[in-house]
């Protein structure tokens, strides 16, 4: 009798979940930041997390300490705290989706910069498609409030795409383990930033709506923990290369609820720009693994 392992059925299911989790969460940061500060928020966050997961996780080794430290920079300052930014300045969480997915063409860019892993001419051209795509979504009528919050937005799918190489660094940990530490470790550059923006913890303790503690609930438990937890069971025991493209539902799906639940305006040429992103992406996603070659050959 077939394991669940090897069962495409509930690999699909499992699949679909994380689909479903990651798209929602947008949404859901989206309330929490309609009555948290962003930092607050994240700093909350990290504490949860932690104390979640470090329990149930090995202790790294000294020789992760030097790699785990700058990936949580990367990772929670960085990823995370654009992130929240760049949602809090939006009206349109869906532009937000879309330009998260270009972390996997910056990690890609980025390996071929410092570890000479030439990516293939498919895996180029999908990534000038993909820049391209974003070139065209500044200038999308509709965004035109929100370039800020896309500029931000893109930086944080660099630290992301950035966090993509550092990971592979740490050797010791599980992929629980590095959410758990990472998120530790990031907590003092949440509360520096904190200070640095006048943020005070003890308004966490000030009356909050049911949706905002839930919404909260769901980025903790539902995104960080189930979802990345359930993704790394998926990159450990299936191919990349099967299970990854169904990321780029992540953005589509995004859309259409914060169209849903946020009332946002869905306009033709937004759908058009995220379609010339999404499909860059993919290509990149797809494209045969091409050896690396040197410096002289590129």
């Amino acid at each position: 009798m077939n394991t669940l392992v090897d069962n495409k059925f509930f690999i699909l299911f499992c699949i679909l979940i994380v689909v479903v989790l990651w798209s929602m969460n947008f949404i859901f940061i989206k309330f929490v930041l309609n009555e948290f500060d962003v930092y607050t928020a994240l700093f909350c966050r990290m504490i949860l997390v932690s104390i979640l997961l470090i329990p149930f996780v090995k202790r790294p080794e000294k020789s992760d300490y030097l790699v785990l430290l700058l990936t949580s920079i990367v990772l929670v300052p960085g990823h995370y705290g654009l992130l929240f930014l760049s949602l809090m300045e939006t009206t349109s969480v869906g532009s937000i989706s879309v330009i998260m997915q270009l972390a996997i063409p910056f990690s890609v860019l980025m390996a071929w910069v410092f570890y000479q892993d030439y990516p293939g001419k498919l895996r180029i051209s999908g990534l000038l498609i993909s820049f391209s795509g974003i070139v065209f979504l500044f200038y999308e009528p509709s965004m035109f409030d929100n370039l800020n919050a896309l500029i931000i937005a893109t930086l944080s799918a660099l630290c992301l795409g950035v966090y993509f190489i550092m990971v592979k660094k740490i050797k010791h940990l599980s992929s629980l383990g590095i959410i758990a530490y990472t998120s530790l470790i990031g907590i003092p550059f949440l509360y520096v930033l904190m200070l640095f923006n006048a943020e005070e913890v003890s308004l966490i303790f000030e009356p909050k709506s049911s949706l905002a503690w839930f919404s909260f609930l769901f980025v903790v438990i539902g995104s960080s923990i189930m979802g990345h937890g359930l993704w790394a069971w998926l990159v450990k025991y299936q191919s990349i290369s099967l299970i990854s493209p169904f990321l780029l539902l992540v953005p589509i799906l995004a859309v259409a609820l914060s169209a849903i639940f946020l009332n946002e305006v869905i306009t033709l040429e937004f759908l058009l720009t995220s379609s010339i992103i999404i499909f860059g992406i993919f290509l990149v996603f797809m494209a045969k693994k091409t050896p690396s070659l040197t410096k002289e050959e590129i």
